[in-house]
């Protein structure tokens, strides 16, 4: 990752903090003072280093774990503002990086609404996290991990 790629990265993460969602190119090309190209480029490397995940158009950030830059059933609330998540591991990541709040989603197998509170950094709720592919594996299929 060159010095270029880690301040697009940056501009990425500073989105999802500050708006919660992803920047767009034109935003990002913009903060960057940069063409729309040479974002691209950069969001593709980044891609190919596994530091954040394009859509299939390959210029659209899905993922910058761990925030999603799409709708999921993983909802999170801390400080008044509200993220994405792209699975129950990382809103709990978002959560240890921001402070006490909560994780909403719903349980797969009976669709039941589950919230899994985090206050001083303590996790409580009702509910089994469960990972059905091993950590060495997630890069497989990463969209369905």
């Amino acid at each position: 990752m060159n010095a270029y790629e880690r301040d697009i990265r940056a501009a990425v993460y500073a989105s999802f903090r500050d708006t919660g969602r992803a920047p767009t190119t034109d935003e990002l090309a913009a903060a960057a003072g940069a063409p729309q190209e040479t974002v691209i480029a950069a969001l593709r490397a980044l891609a190919d280093e596994h530091a954040l995940v394009l859509l299939a158009d390959g210029e659209t950030i899905r993922m910058a774990h761990p925030f999603s830059g799409v709708a999921t059933d993983f909802h999170v609330t801390a400080q008044d503002r509200c993220w994405t998540a792209n699975c129950a591991w990382d809103g709990l990541a978002i959560l240890a990086l921001f402070g006490d709040g909560r994780l909403d989603t719903h349980s797969p197998a009976t669709s039941a609404p589950l919230r899994f509170e985090v206050v001083g950094g303590r996790v409580t709720g009702e509910g089994l996290i469960h990972f059905l592919v091993p950590a060495a594996h997630f890069w497989d299929d990463i969209g369905y991990t």
